[in-house]
């Protein structure tokens, strides 16, 4: 079982996709696939693309309490990441985590008009699997 994040960071080693949750403006809950682009040595902190209009990007700039479900097949594994979501326009910032795969929805890379990075820092992290845990991040 994981007893640090270095060891939760293990077993996520190659879990991309995940589900994005926010809180919609009306109060529900909105998920939307999303990619970690390749960045799966997992530290706590998580960066994904979006359309700065976009309903994350819209629902985030009101409420910044997120919610990230991973989910693995071998080994048997669900991850409830919650935390804090911030956005970011700022090209020095996005550049570590751009990828050039995702030119193919940014046309236009880091100089896309509109495009913007939601990062999420854990606060706390819940897995279900062979064994069930939990870490505390702040």
């Amino acid at each position: 079982m994981p007893g640090t994040l270095k060891d939760l960071a293990r077993l996520m080693r190659g879990l991309d996709l995940c589900l994005l949750t926010t809180t919609t403006a009306y109060g529900h809950l909105g998920s939307r696939p999303m990619s970690n682009n390749g960045e799966v040595d997992y530290d706590g902190t998580s960066h994904f693309f979006t359309w700065a209009d976009s309903r994350a990007a819209r629902d985030i700039e009101k409420n910044k309490n997120v919610q990230l479900g991973f989910q693995s097949q071998k080994p048997f594994l669900f991850i409830a990441v919650q935390g804090d979501a911030t956005l970011t326009t700022h090209r020095p910032t996005m550049e570590p985590h751009w990828q050039d795969q995702l030119t193919q929805w940014f046309k236009e890379g880091l100089d896309t008009p509109g495009l913007t990075m939601i990062t999420v820092k854990a606060r706390r992290v819940n897995w279900w699997g062979e064994e069930e845990g939990e870490l505390e991040l702040g």
